[in-house]
């Protein structure tokens, strides 16, 4: 059967939020590739795939999660907690660059949605609390409030921010190793199926698991700081 009005709403919503030329700043963020970059070992199509792989898992205990917990926060009108898991997500991320990113993301995510979105209790609480200061701001808990505003189910949303985040690293793969378009597109095919499993990790988690890391992947984006010539802030 087609799908209702309000299910083709929430589809397009995810669309818009998702695309990788919104303009969140991501363009500007590797988030530690660039390091692994210069060290030549992510410097193919291949290479380049199994380390987006293995990122994308790590954020299953970040990003993701953090992703999951936000709406199911928003779903119950918990503004308190999606306060904390913002503040969680924040306090766990090492990396200053990578705290800074969250939080410029974040910010801009917040804006686009406040033009995008019809406001709601979740999202207006959560704004409120960026500018007394009491959260940062991230693109997750942004993006997940936005889905619950939009009726998007929360494992569709932590699935298409997930697709967002292996879009957006991909398009500055392409720039940087380079990657042809093609190629770029035949890894993110691969991805597309590396997403779903991540899901089903998310969704075996608590909130005790939000900031477990990977710490190669976290030296190596403290390390990123320090290079000696840099095309990503991050």
């Amino acid at each position: 059967m087609p799908n209702t009005p309000t299910e083709l709403t929430a589809l397009l919503t995810v669309m818009q939020l998702s695309d990788s030329a919104l303009p969140t700043g991501s363009f500007s963020h590797s988030f530690g590739m660039e390091t692994y970059q210069q060290r030549g070992l992510v410097d193919s199509a291949d290479s380049y795939t199994a380390w987006a792989t293995g990122y994308l898992h790590q954020m299953a205990y970040t990003e993701g999660l953090a992703t999951r917990l936000a709406h199911e926060a928003a779903v119950a009108n918990d503004h308190q907690r999606v306060v904390r898991i913002d503040q969680l997500l924040y306090a766990s991320a090492i990396p200053q660059q990578i705290r800074d990113a969250g939080t410029s993301m974040g910010q801009r995510m917040n804006t686009i949605v406040d033009v995008a979105i019809e406001e709601t209790p979740a999202l207006r609480c959560y704004r409120d609390a960026i500018d007394a200061g009491d959260a940062q701001g991230h693109p997750g808990v942004v993006f997940a409030l936005a889905a619950v505003a939009a009726n998007v189910p929360g494992d569709q949303a932590v699935a298409a921010y997930l697709m967002q985040l292996g879009t957006s690293l991909t398009q500055n793969a392409i720039r940087s190793i380079p990657l042809g378009q093609n190629a770029g597109q035949r890894v993110l095919s691969q991805l597309r199926r590396v997403v779903p499993d991540v899901v089903d990790v998310v969704f075996d988690l608590d909130e005790h698991d939000l900031g477990a890391s990977a710490p190669g992947l976290e030296i190596a984006q403290m390390m990123h700081e320090t290079q000696r010539a840099r095309m990503f802030m991050s």
